[in-house]
C-alpha cells in the first residue's frame, strides 16, 4: 500500500510539472517585429531658399563712357570732359530669393538608394553685370565727379534641373549626391550710365533696355540630407552648383541726350549657387515589418 501511495503521488506530480511547462510555453510571447523604413517611391515636393552668382564679364575696350560737362564752382571755368575708352569687370556677387518644386523617384537596395529628380524654380536673382568707373578730382575739379557705366546681363527668370541620385541610409535619414543637367531663362541686357554729383550737363542716370533674352544650358552637381519624420513626409537641406557656360551681350551705351553714343559687346560667365530647404511627400509603399 504505501508503494502504491508513493507512486501514484510521483504520477500526479509529473503530471502537474508538465502543465506547468506547458503554460509556461504557452504565456511566453511573440517575438516584436522590428520596423524598417523604405526610401522607395515616387515623390512630389517644395522648396525655396537663397541662390547667388559671382558676377565676371569683359569688354572689347571701345568706346564706352560719354562726354559731360562741369559748370563752376565744381570747375573753376566751363569744362567739358570728352568720351573715353574703358574695359567693363565683374562688380561682385549678386543674390536672391528660388523657390519651386521637384518630383522624382527612389530606389533603395538594402542602405543605399539611387534615384532621378526634376526641379524647376523661379528666381530673384540677376544673371551677372560688369561695370567700369571714371573719376575727376583735385586740382581740376573739387569736390571729384565720378561717372559710372554698367551692363546687367539679364534677370534669371527660372532655373530647372535633371539629375540622378545616389546615397546612404541611417535610419530615416538619407545622404545623398546629385547631378545632372541645368537649364535657365535669362533676360535682356541693360546699361545703365550714372553722371555723378557736380556734373552738370548732362545730370543724372540714363538707362538703355538691349535685347538678348535667352535659354541656356548647362550642368549642376551638389548633395544634401533628407530625413523622413513621417513614413510619408521628409524634410531636407541641399545645397547645388550650377554652371550655364558664357553669354555674350550685345550692349547700347545712352549719351545722356536721348541718343546713342556707341554700341558694344560683352560676355559673362554665369555660374548659381544655391541652398535650399526642401519639404517631400512620398507615394512608396508603407513601413515594412523584419523579424
Amino acid at each position: 500500500m504505501r508503494i502504491a501511495v508513493i507512486a501514484g503521488s510521483a504520477l500526479l506530480f509529473g503530471i502537474g510539472a508538465a502543465n506547468a511547462a506547458d503554460m509556461a510555453v504557452k504565456a511566453r510571447p511573440l517575438p516584436v517585429a522590428a520596423q524598417v523604413f523604405s526610401w522607395t517611391g515616387f515623390y512630389v515636393g517644395a522648396n525655396v531658399g537663397g541662390a547667388w552668382t559671382p558676377s565676371s564679364g569683359s569688354s572689347d575696350g571701345g568706346l564706352l563712357f560719354p562726354g559731360f560737362i562741369v559748370l563752376p564752382p565744381v570747375a573753376g571755368v566751363i569744362t567739358l570732359v570728352p568720351g573715353q575708352t574703358g574695359t567693363l569687370a565683374g562688380d561682385g556677387r549678386r543674390s536672391g530669393v528660388v523657390g519651386g518644386g521637384q518630383i522624382g523617384y527612389n530606389w533603395q537596395v538594402q542602405q543605399f538608394v539611387l534615384g532621378v529628380e526634376a526641379d524647376a524654380v523661379g528666381t530673384g536673382l540677376k544673371g551677372g553685370s560688369a561695370s567700369a568707373s571714371r573719376t575727376f578730382g583735385a586740382p581740376l575739379f573739387a569736390p571729384a565727379v565720378t561717372q559710372t557705366v554698367t551692363v546687367d546681363f539679364g534677370h534669371v527668370d527660372w532655373m530647372a534641373s535633371f539629375r540622378g541620385r545616389a546615397g546612404v541610409t541611417v535610419d530615416r535619414a538619407l545622404f545623398y549626391v546629385t547631378g545632372g543637367a541645368a537649364v535657365a531663362e535669362i533676360g535682356g541686357s541693360r546699361t545703365t550710365v550714372v553722371n555723378g554729383a557736380g556734373i552738370a550737363i548732362p545730370a543724372g542716370t540714363f538707362t538703355a533696355t538691349n535685347g538678348g533674352s535667352t535659354t541656356r544650358w548647362g550642368w549642376t552637381v551638389g548633395g544634401g540630407v533628407e530625413w523622413a519624420f513621417n513614413p510619408n513626409w521628409s524634410l531636407a537641406g541641399e545645397y547645388r552648383y550650377t554652371d550655364l557656360g558664357s553669354r555674350s551681350v550685345t550692349f547700347t551705351v545712352p549719351d545722356g541726350f536721348g541718343g546713342v553714343l556707341t554700341t558694344g559687346t560683352s560676355s559673362s560667365r554665369l555660374t548659381v549657387e544655391q541652398a535650399t530647404v526642401r519639404v517631400n511627400y512620398r507615394f512608396g509603399g508603407p513601413v515594412v515589418a523584419k523579424y
